[in-house]
């Protein structure tokens, strides 16, 4: 992932555990969605946070596109 064509260091690569509540609807869409695509959950979720942020960057205070 790069921010402003520059790449992320390794720190910022890292995998860190986010604990979180959710919906029981949402984590039973999440949980068929994992069984129809063959990609866990951590994944599905990771996809859906980075296409939230890049099209909300505005919440970030900063602009991610040069």
């Amino acid at each position: 992932m790069m921010i402003l064509n520059k790449p992320l260091p390794p720190e910022d690569l890292k995998l860190t555990d986010l604990k979180v509540s959710l919906p029981a609807h949402v984590v039973r869409d999440l949980e068929t969605m994992s069984a129809n695509t063959k990609q866990d959950i951590s994944t599905l979720v990771e996809t859906s946070l980075k296409m939230f942020i890049a099209t909300h960057n505005d919440y970030l205070r900063r602009n991610k596109v040069p």
